[in-house]
């Protein structure tokens, strides 16, 4: 078996009034949203490569410089011969005009660099730590790497750092790494180095964003050879190999303090230069890079959080590519000319997460209630028509086991009338909830977030609408059991196409990624039971039981499933939009 290859600013606190009339229609809803933004005062938010392509595109760029050079060569020599009484100094000068061409033209590409706008500021740069978005995990993946990593349809796992895996037991898995690695410091990359990667992402004191993941999986690491490791588990873990697409190896010499998080060192085709914290993140070109030779010499970051100047970046030449664009963005830059869309069905849940461990919402009667009161369907088709559907589960259909692909959940029916009897027999009085929208991770996520909570309002909730940018939300969320926030807008995708990576992410409890602290015994039951079995099969039905019973119990309010959209100049060669929402620039060019 082989296999290569997720986020500052103004925070204001505005009260929602009641709306005069119910949201019924398309334009209803535009209408109240337009009420509730000029309710909250809102001004825009401040700042806030596969291996396989690379080594194929390697390796067809060498042999179509090796045919030319000899096609060069071969007419050179008819020349010679047809003309050999020639003049020689002419033929001198011909040579030295040919390659002083040649030189120009090298001279030009090797100065191309790329300028890439996101919506997301970078809040670190280790990508191990918690915190950072799916565009900043695209951005610092550049420079750092890790053992496997998926193609861009998910349909296979692919060797990066190491070159192909067995299980050699049950709960023991044999990884064979690349050789001839290094470090951009210079350093080697060998087992040494790969047990220590590991070691320090499973230490209890140093916190990683996927350690829900592997932690309980993982029982040790032990190196066989110099580029030989055996990953050992506490019980059979048939995805292990998925789950180990996001753990960077890092140099532990170089590990030391916050140097990794203050200019990292990685394996990658990229080195870091330099980080403007909401302005931009600079890295140039690898040239030892065993993945070969990149086609810039460096690419540019550039953080912009405001969509409408993201796009007329795009369209005025000053940068190449953006994320996070909406339904209008994509009839605009088609219109324009010039430009691709790149979209891709993803993995992710866009839902409204609830503290479920805080009153009132530690009572699933108003969680429900807060599901009835919210119109899916509208807000779709209002605001994000043909890039998103209301979410029929909490898995995609694209995942193994999901419900949505054989019996799907939902979508929770718009029921106002449902929500306000819920809300009664739950004894709900009115006690205070507060969400929070960080706008500029979604497209027109600020715009979804005040038509969720105009509904909520109208159903009977007192809601407390807090409009930030989504760092600085995601900040505060860092803070976990004393986040400020009793609900916010969420979203989590499967990186690695488990049915149990997902629920576990939201309704992890205490150990989850995010701060939900769901407790259901049942779901424990049912999901400990998918975690623990020996093959993906017989993950399916326990999971599928977890899954409908968090969706029952309304562990949140349940929106839509995005499809993630891209734009780049048309001049991009070889840009693919990837399942798992990461974008990578390795292994194009600009033509």
């Amino acid at each position: 078996m082989t296999g290569r290859y997720l986020e500052g600013g103004r925070s204001d606190m505005k009260y929602v009034q009641n709306p005069s009339r119910r949201l019924r229609s398309v334009i209803a809803l535009v209408a109240v949203l337009a009420l509730v933004a000029a309710a909250c005062g809102e001004d825009d938010p401040a700042p806030t490569p596969t291996t396989e392509a690379m080594m194929e595109e390697a390796t067809t760029t060498t042999t179509e410089a090796m045919m030319e050079e000899t096609t060069t060569t071969t007419e050179a020599m008819m020349e010679e011969d047809e003309h050999e009484h020639e003049d020689e100094d002419e033929h001198a000068h011909e040579d030295e005009d040919e390659h002083a061409h040649e030189d120009e033209h090298e001279d030009e590409h090797e100065d191309v660099e790329l300028v890439v706008a996101i919506g997301q500021d970078i809040t670190v740069r280790d990508q191990r730590l918690p915190g950072n978005s799916a565009a900043a995990f695209s951005a610092n993946r550049h420079i750092t790497e890790s053992l496997t990593f998926f193609n861009a349809n998910g349909s296979e796992l692919m060797p990066v750092l190491a070159t192909s895996w067995e299980q050699v037991e049950p709960t023991r898995w044999r990884f064979h790494l690349r050789e001839g690695v290094h470090f951009h410091n210079g350093n080697d990359f060998n087992a040494d180095t790969a047990v220590y990667s590991f070691e320090k992402s499973l230490d209890p004191d140093f916190s990683t964003w996927y350690g829900f993941v592997i932690n309980p999986v993982i029982a040790g690491v032990e190196k066989v050879d110099d580029y030989t490791i055996d990953v050992i588990t506490n019980a059979a873990t048939p995805l292990l190999p998925n789950m180990l697409a996001v753990v960077d190896m890092v140099d532990p010499a170089y590990d030391v303090g916050e140097q990794q998080n203050i200019a990292p060192v990685g394996t990658g085709p990229y080195m870091f230069n330099e980080f403007v914290p909401l302005s931009q993140y600079v890295m140039d070109r690898n040239e030892d890079y065993w993945g070969g030779h990149e086609a810039y010499s460096r690419i540019t970051w550039r953080i912009i959080p405001e969509q409408a100047t993201r796009v007329q970046a795009l369209l005025s030449g000053e940068v190449s590519a953006i994320n996070a664009i909406s339904t209008e963005n994509i009839a605009q830059i088609e219109g324009a000319g010039g430009f691709t869309i790149a979209g891709s069905p993803t993995t992710r849940l866009i839902m409204i997460a609830l503290r479920n461990d805080r009153a009132p919402l530690d009572n699933p009667l108003v969680r429900q209630a807060m599901n009835y009161a919210v119109d899916k369907a509208t807000i779709v088709e209002a605001l994000l028509p043909g890039i998103a559907v209301p979410a029929n589960g909490i898995l995609t259909s694209n995942i193994p086991g999901a419900n949505a692909a054989s019996d799907p959940l939902g979508p929770w029916p718009y029921d106002p009338d449902q929500a306000r009897a819920l809300l009664a027999e739950a004894g709900y009085n009115g006690e205070p909830i507060t969400i929070a929208i960080g706008a500029g991770r979604y497209p027109s996520d600020d715009l979804v977030g005040q038509a969720v909570v105009a509904q909520l309002v109208e159903a009977g909730l007192n809601i407390q609408l807090e409009a930030i940018d989504y760092s600085t939300m995601q900040a505060e969320l860092s803070n976990r059991e004393t986040a400020a926030y009793d609900g916010w807008l969420q979203g989590w995708g499967s990186f690695y196409l488990s049915p149990t990576y997902e629920l576990e992410a939201f309704f992890g409890g205490p150990d989850g990624a995010l701060p939900l602290f769901y407790d259901n015994p049942d779901y424990q039951t049912a999901i400990e039971a998918a975690i623990n079995a020996e093959s993906l099969d017989q993950m399916v039905d326990p999971a599928r039981t977890a899954e409908r019973i968090a969706w029952e119990d309304a562990g949140g309010i349940f929106l839509y499933f995005p499809v993630e959209n891209l734009a780049t100049v048309d001049s991009m060669e070889g840009f693919s939009a990837r399942f798992d929402e990461f974008f990578y620039f390795s292994g194009t060019h600009l033509h």
